[in-house]
């Protein structure tokens, strides 16, 4: 890439399509790029920019014969860090090895270089080699990239500690991408480091994990950590944010409803259903929230529809039944009854039910 802008400086089309590029508009730089390579067939800048746009426009075989152009022409880390991720993208592993090769004899103490090496070794099932390689890449090239990169790779060989202090280091060096937050506050939950969430949520830049991610995993630590109001505060702010996600929302409202604040509770599971009536999980959700304000015949009209949309679903079915049993509902209950044992036979709950809600015969 410093190749690529050093070329940009110099020639102004070449840096207008990679503005282009970085503007969203990626066809109109393959294009640009295209253009530009009429003029100068064999330039190696063109080449890379018109293999990052046709990638990023879903034309992998475009971008592997452009990047491998340029590569022929003036070997080059970035690029073939690039070509190596396409190939390995499509499963060509021995190809990716090919590249890696080829760059070491000339570039091997190039960090890129080494980036590739570890790719391709992770790809290649050689986890030990790919730690041992991004680890002495982290010395000498200590970013945020790298750093992410390994704990990645240590997640995934069963390291938890590791991937924590690496996706730590990462959010240190690059506080403002929400990406590598968002993996911190999820690397703290599943770790239960409950005081360390509650800080990583607050600290200044954790609303960079967008989403009111930072309001909702703040509540669930604090919620852990049994600060039952101080929890509600947080999680009820989720609902406040400008773009809350379905995640965050749908959180909130789960949490909420077990610390007894229902009415915050409806506000999150209301607005993650907006947009989602067939989400039969968001109306199973609802109606719970509902039922314990003891607002039965409105909990009712969500249990129907969650039955309706997951007619497979025993336990959206049991709900269903509960509420109609506890409405008194008698006609629509013992019809229910009698189709949910007929489709659930093994499910008990269902039996005792209607010993308990069908008034026998006689009585």
């Amino acid at each position: 890439m410093d190749q690529l802008r050093e070329t940009m400086r110099a020639w102004d089309g070449l840096a207008q399509a990679w503005f282009r590029l970085k503007a969203g508009d990626a066809d109109g730089a393959r294009k640009d790029a295209r253009r530009l390579l009429r003029e100068r067939p064999r330039d190696p800048d063109a080449l890379h920019l018109l293999g990052i746009a046709a990638s990023a426009t879903n034309r992998p075989i475009q971008a592997r014969c452009a990047l491998t152009r340029s590569l022929r022409i003036r070997p080059d880390g970035w690029v073939g860090v690039q070509l190596v991720n396409l190939h390995l993208d499509t499963g060509r592993i021995n190809k990716a090895e090919k590249v890696v090769r080829d760059l070491e004899r000339t570039l091997a103490a190039d960090v890129q270089v080494r980036r590739a090496r570890a790719y391709v070794q992770i790809a290649g099932g050689q986890l030990d080699a790919a730690r041992a390689s991004l680890q002495a890449l982290e010395q000498v090239r200590p970013t945020a990239e790298v750093a992410h990169q390994l704990a990645v790779l240590l997640a995934e060989m069963g390291d938890a500690a590791g991937a924590l202090e690496a996706t730590r280091r990462a959010v240190a060096r690059e506080p403002g991408d929400g990406a590598y937050r968002r993996e911190l506050f999820e690397r703290l939950a599943a770790a239960g480091e409950w005081e360390g969430l509650v800080a990583a949520s607050s600290e200044a830049g954790a609303d960079a994990a967008g989403g009111g991610l930072s309001a909702y995993y703040r509540g669930v630590g604090l919620a852990r950590l049994e600060r039952k109001d101080d929890a509600v505060q947080a999680l009820a702010q989720v609902v406040e944010h400008g773009s809350p996600s379905l995640v965050a929302l749908v959180g909130s409202a789960g949490w909420l409803l077990q610390l007894g604040a229902y009415a915050e509770a409806e506000r999150s599971a209301r607005l993650a259903l907006s947009g989602r009536d067939d989400d039969a999980t968001l109306h199973h959700l609802l109606a719970m929230v509902l039922s314990r304000q003891e607002r039965e015949s409105e909990a009712l009209a969500h249990y129907r529809r969650a039955a309706e949309v997951r007619p497979d679903d025993p336990t959206f079915r049991f709900d269903l039944v509960v509420s109609l049993c506890a409405l008194g509902l008698d006609g629509e209950l013992e019809d229910a009854l009698a189709r949910a044992r007929r489709d659930f036979p093994e499910d008990p709950r269902f039996v005792e039910l209607a010993e308990r809600c069908v008034a026998q015969p006689g009585a």
